[in-house]
């Protein structure tokens, strides 16, 4: 009898303890004071490392303008890629993602999306090298063709639904445009600002722009927040209304070139 309640008891205090530690894993591992948010430099204009190693852009431009306003210390990570950032975002080692997130219904459905810039998307540009192959007109054209996209991406999940269409995940998006430059891949399908910056620097680009679905169109760029923050998202909500009261936001849109 001794031997089973020391048993039971034994078991009790294990998932006691076990308990804990899973609550106490699920907090932010940071103060109050402090608003970390995470992102990857290579996305320009959004973010990117100047010739210092610095972080700039049009994102983290808006990271410093919310940390002001909301009286806390701006701490950046780099988390290197998308699948790193909502990660760290479900495990609260950060409090947001700011990384040109396009706002998408099923984003929204597991998160809190708070938009700060750009309008609705109805459609995505595919990205070719110096030509636009003949036949090739439509999405449904690239049948057994391989396609660079970004894991995670609104692009990425919009491709999902073309299984005869071969995806070449890349990391970093720069890597989509080496990869059809040198003939690893034969597209790349991106965000239409990442288009324009690669338009403006690499004129043999040609791009093809495919129409979207309701279901599949994008309500701009928001800034991701776990669903159950609700006073960070408040707060980032008045910050940014006060933003774009203010004229910081257009500001930031002139000085990036997001007009």
């Amino acid at each position: 009898m001794k031997s089973k309640l020391l048993l039971f008891f034994i078991v009790f205090v294990s998932g006691a303890i076990g308990a804990y530690l899973m609550l106490n894993n699920r907090q932010p591992n940071h103060d109050s004071a402090t608003f970390i948010v995470g992102t990857a430099a290579g996305y320009a204009p959004f973010v990117s490392l100047n010739a210092h190693s610095q972080y700039e852009g049009f994102d983290i431009d808006i990271a410093h303008a919310l940390a002001i306003s909301l009286d806390k210390k701006l701490v950046i990570k780099d988390l290197g890629s998308m699948t790193s950032l909502v990660m760290a975002l479900e495990q609260e080692s950060i409090d947001a993602i700011i990384w040109g997130m396009s706002v998408t219904q099923d984003r929204l459905k597991r998160f809190a999306m708070v938009h700060y810039q750009g309008t609705n998307t109805a459609s995505y540009p595919l990205l070719f090298w110096q030509k636009i192959p003949e036949g090739i007109t439509n999405l449904a054209d690239m049948k057994g063709k391989t396609i660079c996209v970004e894991p995670s991406s609104s692009q990425s999940t919009f491709l999902n639904k073309y299984t005869d269409i071969k995806t070449m995940p890349v990391e970093r998006i720069d890597d989509a445009l080496l990869n059809i430059q040198y003939g690893k891949a034969d597209a790349a399908l991106v965000d239409p600002a990442i288009a324009k910056k690669f338009k403006n620097k690499f004129p043999e680009l040609q791009s093809l722009e495919i129409p979207l679905d309701t279901q599949d169109q994008v309500h701009g760029v928001g800034i991701m927040i776990k669903k159950d923050n609700s006073a960070l998202i408040a707060s980032i909500e008045q910050a940014v209304n006060g933003l774009a009261r203010a004229g910081t936001i257009k500001d930031f849109e002139k000085k990036w070139g997001l007009e």
